[in-house]
């Protein structure tokens, strides 16, 4: 058991704040990741899920009908997001130095 000894209350409450900080990190944060001209390597899909590669990291599509339209070895303005242990998901995705999204509009 902790003495009365301030060093071991001081020790004490700071490695609880080192926890805190790292579950906040891990689990509670939400990570994002812009990429600017990147390039698509490859795409795949298994049962229930579909997926690009780029840089090396798979990264999951939801949208069925946009990871049919995307093609390998273009380059693409990509942004994604991933939090926990999430699969890292595409949020937004357009053509480089395009301005508008995808799907245009006025």
């Amino acid at each position: 058991m902790l003495k009365a000894h301030p060093f071991n209350w001081i020790a004490t409450i700071v490695v609880i704040v080192a926890i805190g900080i790292w579950l906040f990190i891990s689990f509670g944060y939400i990570h994002e990741e812009h990429l600017t001209e990147a390039t698509i390597e490859e795409k795949s899909h298994n049962e229930d899920s579909y997926y690009i590669t780029v840089d090396g990291e798979k990264i999951l599509v939801e949208d069925t009908n946009l990871w049919m339209v995307l093609e390998e070895e273009k380059e693409y303005e990509i942004t994604y997001e991933w939090y926990a242990t999430k699969q890292p998901t595409v949020v937004n995705i357009n053509q480089p130095h395009d301005e508008d999204s995808v799907g245009g509009g006025h």
